[in-house]
């Protein structure tokens, strides 16, 4: 794969760190220990990976805002919900019981909940925290070559995956082996599409938009204490909000109520405060830091937590190491990262010099058995 010039390879290795990390560790989609697993390198870790840089090269390439990853985030959750894992359309799974919320075949209550996850904290809370530390990328990120190998790369697992989904009999997946309905792939193609055609027309009308400088590039006033007060209360209460419905299982809430509940959640409460940030100052970047934090401490902390539940304390220790290290990322102080990439950096050059050294040695034994 090649990169287009004048791009920082440390921002891009940063987003699909984090986003990768945080859509799967952290929700205990994927459990750490998991990820050196081949399956998971190659198909799950993979994935994000090119997903994400695909969304970096629009975002740079078209100069796009947090609105636009929203979007672009609804458009991940339901390609990779709906299509890759088919998690939409599963009978029984071990997150909720038989039949909850199903209508035509989709989970709505699942599909719904999954969808948003993935725009908030997948794509949208990833390009905050990298933002606060990297600056965006001045240009394209993938040329042509790049595009062709990358969706490539995404055909095969779309392709690929839902066949192993829905003919594979695994006693330690007992939701695969499942054919969805055909009314469900016709509802989320739809919604697909629409998705698509939207997130075009805003990256088209990017197009014609006079050309703005960034939140950096202006003079900032200071957001008052209270509008940051207000706006880390607001995040903290629709945070809990939202996931209360997940963490009792849905059991708690009668299935009709709680599909209204999550659409509800997901489109008016994310177009109210979008209206609130707008009428209270609009963003600057002292407030998208606090507003970073406030999506990162509740979401991280909420992790440890399940999986103190779950007795993985081991788990348990590496989410809130990495808790630390990406509020690094987000207040701009490096400690950790600095130790932990100074670590890095001696390891490479004692392997490599450890290398010459055995080359010069083996070279040195040759000749002298030459002669």
């Amino acid at each position: 794969m090649s990169f287009e010039k004048q791009v920082s390879w440390k921002r891009c290795l940063a987003l699909v760190l984090v986003g990768t990390w945080n859509a799967e560790a952290v929700s205990m989609g994927t459990f750490p220990h998991e990820f050196l697993h081949p399956s998971n390198i190659f198909i799950t870790s993979m994935y994000y990976v090119l997903q994400l840089l695909i969304v970096e090269d629009l975002y740079s390439r078209f100069k796009l805002g947090y609105r636009d990853l929203f979007l672009i985030g609804i458009l991940f959750g339901l390609l990779e919900e709906g299509i890759l894992t088919l998690t939409f359309y599963i009978p029984a799974t071990e997150w909720l019981k038989p039949g909850y919320g199903r209508i035509f075949g989709v989970n709505t209550v699942w599909a719904t909940f999954l969808t948003f996850f993935h725009a908030v904290y997948t794509v949208t809370l990833t390009f905050l925290i990298v933002d606060r530390f990297f600056p965006r990328n001045r240009g394209p990120l993938l040329n042509r070559r790049a595009y062709t190998l990358v969706l490539a790369y995404l055909l095969v697992l779309y392709v690929g995956n839902p066949i192993h989904v829905t003919f594979t009999v695994m006693p330690s997946q007992f939701h695969f082996n499942f054919k969805p309905r055909i009314e469900a792939a016709l509802i989320t193609a739809s919604l697909i599409a629409a998705l698509i055609v939207t997130v075009a027309k805003r990256i088209r009308g990017s197009l014609h938009r006079p050309h703005e400088p960034g939140i950096l590039e202006l003079p900032q006033p200071s957001p008052s204490r209270r509008i940051l007060l207000s706006d880390v209360s607001i995040l903290l209460v629709t945070s809990a909000a939202w996931w209360l419905p997940y963490m009792y299982n849905y059991n708690g809430f009668p299935e009709t109520v709680a599909l209204l509940y999550v659409l509800s959640m997901a489109t008016l409460g994310s177009a109210s405060f979008s209206w609130y940030i707008k009428r209270s100052g609009g963003v600057n970047e002292k407030r998208l830091t606090a507003i970073t934090a406030t999506l990162l401490s509740f979401y991280m902390p909420l992790s440890v937590y399940c999986y103190f539940l779950s007795y993985d304390y081991i788990s348990m220790l590496i989410i809130a190491v990495s808790f630390i290290l990406e509020l690094e990322l987000v207040f701009k102080r490096p400690v950790m990262l600095s130790f932990l990439s100074l670590i890095g950096r001696k390891t490479i050059y004692t392997l490599l010099k450890g290398s010459k050294l055995l080359k010069g040695s083996k070279c040195k034994a040759d000749n002298q058995a030459l002669e």
